[in-house]
Parts: C-alpha cells; structure tokens; sequence
C-alpha cells in the first residue's frame, strides 16, 4: 500500500506526460496491470487529496430549458393531479410538449426534475400547503361554523342502524355494497362557535339536504336544557354563518331563512377547506370522541333519538369540561362571557319553522310595480317597490318575511354587476275601507303623479334613440315621436340586413350522377272535326280566299277519322300567309295534323 501511496505523491508533482511511466514502474513493482494500478493510485489520490479541483465548466448554471418551457412543464403535470396523484409523468408531459412543438429541445426527465426543484416548480413543492391567516371574532355568536360529514352508521331496510365495515364488507372489493347503503347512509351536522369554540352535533338521515341544515340550524339556535332540567349555554341566533360549498348551504331556502333571520352567509372558495378548519376539527373530534364508542353498543339498542340523546350528553361534557387550548377556559364559560346586546334570542321553534314555507317565495313585480305577499295565517298583503332601485314590471323578486318586524317583508332584488340578492325591506300598503291605496293620486280631483322611471324604460329609451339616430348622433325624445308617428323604419341605413346573406360563400358542388326517370310526359290527342265542319271553319275564316279544292283534299287525306283541329288551324295560316305575301295559289299543300 506505501508503494501505491508514494506513486500516487509522485503523480501529483510530476509534469505532465510523465505520469503513466511512474504508474508503470508501481505496477512492475506490485505485479499487476497497469490498468489496475492506475485504479489504485488514482483511489489513493482521492483518499490522500492530492486531486486538484475539478474546474468548474464555463456554462456550469445554464440550461437549455427557458423558465417559460419550465413552467409549461410544470403546469403540464400539476394540472393531472388526482387523488394526490399525478396522472402525467415527467417524461410524458416533455414529450407532448415537444411534439407540440412548445419545447425548443427534449432533455432527459432526470435533469428537467432537478431543474423544476431548483426553481422551485416541481408539482411535489407546488403541492405545499397554502398559507393560512389566523382569523378572530370579536365575542361568542358573533360567527358560527357548519358542516355535514358521512358517519360510521346506516339504516338497514329493517330500520336498525348498523356500523359500516371499512375493511371489508362495505369497501374493499365490494362496492356493490357500498352502493347499496349509500342512501342509507347517517350525516352528522356539526357547528361550532368561533370565539368560544363550542362544538353541537346531531345525527340525520338522507344525506346533506337543506331540510336537514335548516333542522339542525334551527336547533342549534334554540336553548337546550340537561338530564336535570337546567338550561345550558350555547344559544341564539348568530350574526354569521361560514360553510364550505356543500349543495345544502347554497340552497336558496337555507340562504333566505338565514337573510330573514338577519345572519349573514358565506361559503370559502373551492378546496379550501383549511378556512373552516375549526369545524373541520370538530368534526374529527366528535367522530373520535363520541361515534368511536359507539362500537361497544348493541346495535339492536341504536335508534335516532337514542343517538342524538348521547350526542347531546357528549356535547354538553365536552363543552363543559374541555379546556380550550387558544383561551384557556372551558367552552361553556367561554361562551358565557357573551353581552346581552351580542345574544339576539331566537323566535319560537314553530315560528321558525313556519318561516320556510312562508318565505324566499318569487314574485312577479306588476305593472303598477307591486307584489302581494302571505304569511301563513295572516292573510296576504301588498307592498309597493316603486322606490327600489334596478326594478321594472315582470322582474322576479325574492319576497321573505321579516319575523322580527312582522308584516314588513324584505324583498330580495338581483344585482346585475355582482349577481348578488340585495335585500330591502318594505313596510305593506295602507289601504282604505274601500280597498284602495291611502297615498295613491285622487282620480276624482284630478291628481296624477307619473312613476318613476324603471330601468326598462331607460333601456327602451336609449335602443330607440339608437335605433332613429341622425347624423347629428342619437335621436331625441321629440324625433323618436315623430319617426314613430311616421312610420319609419329603425336603423335605415345604419347597417345591411342583408349583409349576412350576402357575404355567404357557397362551396363549389360536384355533378352528380343520376338515373333517367321513366316517367314520359302525356300525350294530348287533338280534337277531331268531320270534314264538313273542318271546311264550314276554314271557309268562315278565310273568306274570300277559300279554295273549293278543300273539301276534296281533306276527304282524300283524313276520311272518316275526322281532321284534327290542329291541322284545320294550321291550313287557316298557311293561307293566310300566302295570301300576305302575293304568292300565287298553286294548289293545297298539307300542314301538320296527324293520319
């Protein structure tokens, strides 16, 4: 091993070309080959650092692949990504995008990896979480959180709720199963409070409904008292809810009951489910908590009531033994720090439960813009809109009742810009003992009040001052009249209402070829005279200028089948022409007709 070390000292000082004669007398030495000894002297150099650096490549850094190419790549394969999976392999995505054309040159999947980590744009490092704002609320019902998740449970066609089995017969390679219970299937609701991070729970069949969100919404709402009787905290009526974008909480009957209770709604955005996360947790505890004891229980002994009953009992132990690990307290006394003005208390649960079926009702505006509107058991009534701004006549309007200011209704109008109901509320019209509007103009003094100006007539307005505009630019009011009046026909000469027909261009056809018909065109037998009548005719017509030689020549030619009348006309014009003419008669000659 000295000898393998000094030649590896010796190659180190030596000038070049006379390296290998030292390599060789080493291996002379040891009795190897020379390929063998350079081997080791060279591992010796290594071990010894007596290699000189390696020089660093000039385009050592730069690449061939632009960073636009490496983002296309990079969106290429992110966008493929399911079930945390990515669809589109590195290799496949270079080479869709060569063939595309999109790359200026294909590199091994290898480098292109490393170059997308490098710049951070590799789909495993796009995946990271996105950052996350913590967010506060200023006291308990200030904000309230929902959600549905499937349970652990489902209903047999007997009515007993059994627990899914995960590993077999329900899953794995069984969905038939699966299937089979889906609609079976129980939710559980959860809500929490945001400030206090007091959790409710309840238990539903039929899955993630508005009926099922209202119900449970609803009971959140109203006070619940324990085993003993006492009222618990935990109640009232939030002043907002935020849910992720389930079906139930974007149903237009849960967002009315929500607008007519005055709790504002709010969905976070798609796949985004870190933003409700308190509940999101809550729903992670109740499962561990509550439904994972739920396996030492005999199913036969399982029934809805008896399931909620013990999510109630679970609800009021958690909240009121727990400490809560943001403000320290038990989520029951943090609750309980809420002010008189912040805790609005629900109506009655029959009121609230009216307010569905009475309410979010569309309505038609008419022409003297009014809507009519009934509560349940108290009639209906009629609410004038004429001061809302962006109605019309025959606009559909939201109309939900107002429980807290009942008989004045709030009436939901559509923003065109943002798409969003905007809620005004407004108080019924006052009428008389005869039925009619106490603020409407006396017809029998001779009052009259014009309407306000609707956004249908402005647009009416403005298409016909369009529509009759001069070269001075849009018509007025008194030349939209006058061209009215006149008859005139809208946006003469503004445009070709042809110009589409016109510029059609028509591909050029090829002959095709085709099959004679058989069908021949019928043939029209002339009428057939008797000699005497044929002649009686011809001599009435030419007068003078009859030949007696006819008749002869007619009885010799035709006989007793009759001349056709075609042939007698034809004989009238033969002479008729000769006579014009001056030609001298020369006798008969016969002209068309058939034997």
């Amino acid at each position: 091993m000295e000898i393998i070390h000094q030649a590896a000292r010796e190659r180190a000082e030596a000038p070049f070309g006379a390296r290998g004669a030292i390599v060789e007398r080493a291996a002379a030495t040891l009795g190897l080959s020379v390929q063998r000894t350079h081997t080791l002297v060279t591992e010796a150099s290594r071990v010894l650092r007596l290699q000189a650096p390696r020089q660093r490549r000039s385009d050592a850094g730069n690449t061939a692949v632009s960073e636009e190419e490496l983002i296309l790549i990079s969106g290429a394969m992110a966008n493929t990504r399911r079930a945390g999976k990515w669809m589109l392999a590195c290799t496949d995505a270079i080479d869709m995008l060569y063939e595309a054309k999109k790359l200026s040159t294909r590199l091994s999947p290898g480098r292109v990896c490393v170059l997308l980590r490098e710049r951070g744009l590799h789909p495993e490092q796009l995946a990271a979480p996105r950052t996350a704002t913590q967010m506060r609320s200023d006291h308990p019902n200030a904000v309230g959180e929902m959600d549905f998740s499937v349970c652990v449970l489902y209903r047999t066609p007997k009515g007993e709720l059994l627990m899914l089995d995960p590993e077999g017969e329900h899953y794995k390679n069984k969905l038939e199963n699966y299937t089979r219970v889906m609609n079976d299937l129980l939710v559980r609701a959860v809500y929490t409070d945001h400030a206090s991070g007091a959790i409710a729970t309840r238990f539903y069949l039929g899955g993630e409904t508005a009926e099922n969100a209202l119900d449970f919404l609803m009971w959140v709402m109203t006070q619940r008292v324990d085993s003993n009787g006492r009222a618990m905290p935990f109640h009232g009526v939030p002043f907002k809810i935020y849910t992720d974008q389930g079906s139930a909480f974007k149903a237009a009957s849960f967002v009315n009951f929500c607008a007519a209770l005055d709790i504002k709604t709010e969905r976070h955005k798609p796949r985004n489910s870190q933003a409700t996360g308190q509940v999101e947790n809550a729903q992670n505890l109740v499962e561990r908590g509550l439904e994972s004891r739920l396996r030492f229980l005999d199913p036969e002994s399982i029934t809805m009531q008896r399931l909620n009953s013990l999510a109630e009992l679970w609800m009021h132990h958690w909240n009121g033994t727990k400490k809560h690990r943001r403000h320290g307290m038990s989520r029951y006394v943090a609750w309980n720090l809420i002010q008189p003005a912040e805790l609005r208390i629900a109506p009655t649960m029959e009121i609230m439960r009216a307010l569905p079926s009475t309410m979010a009702q569309k309505r038609q505006v008419t022409s003297d813009m009014r809507v009519s509107f009934a509560f349940k058991g108290q009639g209906s009534k009629e609410y004038d809109l004429r001061y809302i701004s962006g109605l019309s006549p025959k606009d559909q309007v939201y109309v939900t009742v107002n429980p807290f200011a009942f008989p004045a209704v709030r009436v939901g109008v559509t923003d065109m810009e943002t798409g969003e109901i905007v809620w005004h509320q407004v108080e019924p019209v006052q009428k008389d003992r005869f039925g009619f509007d106490v603020q409407a103009p006396n017809l029998g003094t001779g009052e009259f009040r014009a309407m306000p100006a609707t956004p249908a007539d402005e647009r009416r307005q403005a298409i016909a001052a369009q529509a009759y505009a001069t070269e001075a630019g849009p018509a007025t009011a008194q030349q939209i009249e006058a061209a009215q009046r006149a008859k005139a026909a809208p946006y003469l000469g503004q445009f070709d209402p042809l110009a589409d027909i016109k510029a059609t261009q028509l591909p050029t056809y090829l002959p095709r070829k085709g099959v004679q018909h058989a069908a021949a065109a019928p043939t029209v037998e002339a009428v057939r005279l008797s000699v005497a009548e044929a002649c009686k005719r011809i001599r009435l017509a030419l007068g003078e200028a009859y030949d007696p030689g006819v008749y002869a020549w007619l009885t010799e030619r035709y006989g007793s089948d009759g001349v056709p009348e075609d042939a007698a006309q034809a004989l009238i014009d033969s002479r008729r022409q000769a006579a014009s003419a001056d030609v001298p008669k020369t006798g008969l000659r016969a002209v068309g007709g058939g034997a």
